[in-house]
């Protein structure tokens, strides 16, 4: 053979092959992150999520993963938000924890809050119930009552139900997780108290415990407080965190009385609770600390 022909051809077949391995992994990319609207709840609204995939989904076809649902789906996976112009990048964060090896491969999917209804959407509301009437009243927005019982119920009957049906999740108890920061920490806490068959554990990062925008007045969050005392169940896995900062400030005494609950409950055994200096309420704060948790729920054991 002539192989003066032969190096032209090997290069188109180099280029054709480094063009088709680039373009799978964008795909790869694409469908690996998506967004969905989930319609006609029984429960509540229309809602928005969005599923990421781990790294080896689709390449390892017979492998089944675990199952984080995160709140605020709006700024979970490069969002931006509006407050503080950063976003969790959970997904990144995942990805470079699978790539240094340090936990299993999950996924997540983020669920995207109600908008102005956000508060009456998060706030647990059996807590709620046990407070006066005006007290209960001025959690109304606009009317609104709270209605975190409703929403729950569209997480474990309906998406959950579906989740698992459409991807290769392991769904028993003891590989799902859910998670959040903020009003969005105390509805995980929540979600985990009262479907304690659902959920194995949850990522609480700047529990809102204080209810209130400052510690004026702190009923609300000594009610949460004495119903996560009642109701914490057996065997979940519970991290907790802080910052020093904005709102953060606030949460130092309330979350040393829930450490104090899960001392005398679970002993050391199970949970995880920290203070970080300097960090604010916000995104970028949430960023640079999420991969505690996640190692710390999705690590070697």
């Amino acid at each position: 053979m002539n192989t003066r022909f032969l190096l032209p051809i090997l290069c188109v077949l180099l280029i054709s092959c480094k063009q088709g391995t680039e373009q799978n992994s964008i795909e790869s990319e694409i469908l690996r992150l998506d967004e969905f609207t989930f319609a006609n709840s029984k429960y509540i609204e229309d809602k928005i999520y969005h599923v990421y995939l781990p790294p080896s989904y689709f390449k390892k076809e017979d492998k089944q993963y675990p199952v984080l649902y995160m709140m605020d789906g709006q700024v979970q996976f490069g969002g931006v938000s509006p407050y503080s112009k950063a976003s969790w990048d959970s997904h990144k964060v995942m990805d470079s924890l699978v790539a240094a090896n340090t936990v299993q491969e999950v996924i997540m999917v983020g669920i995207n809050h109600a908008g102005e209804k956000r508060f009456m959407e998060y706030m647990p509301q059996k807590p709620v119930e046990t407070l006066p009437k005006e007290a209960q009243d001025s959690m109304r927005h606009n009317g609104i009552p709270i209605f975190s019982d409703d929403f729950l119920s569209f997480l474990t009957k309906e998406l959950k139900p579906q989740i698992d049906k459409k991807y290769r999740t392991l769904s028993d108890v003891e590989n799902t997780f859910v998670g959040g920061s903020s009003m969005g920490g105390l509805i995980s806490m929540y979600a985990t108290c009262e479907y304690p068959e659902i959920f194995g554990g949850a990522i609480c990062m700047s529990t809102h415990w204080i209810i209130a925008y400052d510690d004026s007045d702190t009923r609300a969050g000594e009610s949460v407080v004495q119903y996560f005392k009642e109701n914490l169940p057996e065997g979940k896995e519970w991290y907790f965190d802080y910052g020093t900062e904005g709102l953060d400030q606030y949460y130092g005494t309330l979350q040393s009385e829930v450490d104090g609950i899960l001392e005398a409950k679970q002993g050391e055994k199970n949970w995880l609770s920290k203070k970080y200096e300097g960090h604010n309420h916000n995104e970028q704060s949430w960023n640079e600390r999420l991969y505690i948790p996640f190692e710390f729920m999705f690590g070697e054991k």
